[in-house]
């Protein structure tokens, strides 16, 4: 046998053997764990139940609320999918509800979104919200400042180096915070 062809034979055995060990959970696995379904509108209700149990493992301790919620710390912080089918906002029209600021990862306030409505310092990887922000409304009395984070590859300076990328005013939002800003914002700070 040549020596090509054994190589086929053998790289085949292996892939059959692989496929044989962990049978179809290859397939769910790598749809389940696919890191776009957290930027996007799921296409089913499975599509959409994969989202939620994804959001819960980049981001445990959340419980789910409804089809399409996940509530962090008893409502400190909510992320809320658009449901499958589920027509878009209108363009340009936010749906922060009042008293809350809210982030969405798509431009013109386009779903999934992070909202919410704690005075103070807030980290956004907290709840796995890190570098999801396209556009932002502030339905609040207050301004609310973003920024990023920055070590400058030594853990230990903690964020004594983080700076802000923008603010928003009260009753504000911006439907696209700019390339430059795009998915930066790691912390949020509610000035009351």
């Amino acid at each position: 046998m040549r020596r090509s062809r054994i190589v086929a034979v053998l790289l085949a055995g292996f892939a059959a053997a692989a496929v044989t060990l962990t049978g179809t959970s290859v397939h769910a696995a790598s749809v389940a764990d696919d890191p776009s379904l957290l930027h996007r509108q799921a296409r089913s209700d499975a599509e959409l139940r994969q989202q939620v149990e994804l959001q819960l493992k980049v981001a445990p301790g959340g419980v789910q609320t409804s089809r399409n919620e996940i509530s962090y710390d008893n409502g400190r912080f909510v992320v809320t999918y658009a449901l499958p089918g589920q027509a878009a906002v209108a363009a340009g029209v936010a749906d922060c509800p009042s008293s809350w600021y809210c982030f969405y990862d798509g431009k013109n306030f386009g779903y999934p979104r992070g909202k919410l409505h704690d005075c103070g310092w807030q980290d956004l990887a907290t709840w796995g919200w890190n570098d999801r922000t396209t556009s932002v409304h502030n339905n609040t009395d207050w301004q609310v400042a973003f920024y990023e984070h920055d070590d400058l590859g030594n853990p230990a300076y903690g964020h004594q180096f983080d700076y802000a990328l923008w603010s928003s005013s009260p009753h504000a939002g911006w439907s696209y915070v700019g390339d430059v800003n795009n998915n930066r914002a790691d912390h949020v700070e509610l000035f009351c």
